[in-house]
C-alpha cells in the first residue's frame, strides 16, 4: 500500500508532459497544415480556401470552395476523398493528369525514395487544418 502513491505519482508526473506534449502535437499539425495550405494550395483555392486564389481566374475549372466540404457531405468530413484527391489517387481535373498533381511527388502517396510516411503526414496536415476550416451549418 505504501508504493502505490509513489508509483501513482511517478505515472501522473510521466503522463503530464505526455498529455501536454499531444495537445501541442495537434496544434502544430494545425499550423504546418495551414502553412503548407497557404504555399502549396492557396495560390488556387485562396487562403481562406473559398476558391477565390491568385490563379483561380486562369483556370478552366473553378477551384471548389473547401470551407463547404461536410456541409456538402452531409454533415460529415470527407476525409478519404479528400485525402485521395491530394496524394493523386482520385486527381481532379484542375490538378493536373491522374498519378500527377499539379504539385509533383509533394503529396504522391508512393514516391522513389520510400518517404512514404512523410507523405502521409504532410497529406494529414493539411486535412487537420482543412477540417478546422468547416463551416457548420444547421
Amino acid at each position: 500500500m505504501r508504493y502505490v502513491i509513489p508509483i501513482v505519482a511517478l505515472f501522473c508526473a510521466l503522463a503530464a508532459p505526455r498529455v501536454m506534449t499531444q495537445g501541442t502535437e495537434v496544434n502544430s499539425a494545425l499550423e504546418l497544415g495551414k502553412n503548407r495550405f497557404e504555399r502549396n494550395c492557396g495560390i488556387c483555392h485562396g487562403v481562406d480556401a473559398k476558391g477565390g486564389g491568385a490563379f483561380a481566374v486562369l483556370l478552366k475549372v473553378t477551384p471548389p470552395d473547401l470551407t463547404v466540404l461536410t456541409k456538402n457531405n452531409n454533415g460529415s468530413f470527407p476525409f478519404a476523398e479528400v485525402y485521395n484527391a491530394i496524394d493523386g489517387r482520385n486527381t481532379p481535373l484542375a490538378h493536373g493528369r491522374e498519378g500527377m498533381p499539379i504539385w509533383g511527388d509533394r503529396y504522391k502517396q508512393v514516391v522513389e525514395d520510400g518517404s512514404e510516411t512523410l507523405v502521409r503526414g504532410r497529406i494529414l496536415e493539411l486535412i487537420i487544418y482543412l477540417d478546422s476550416l468547416q463551416t457548420i451549418y444547421p
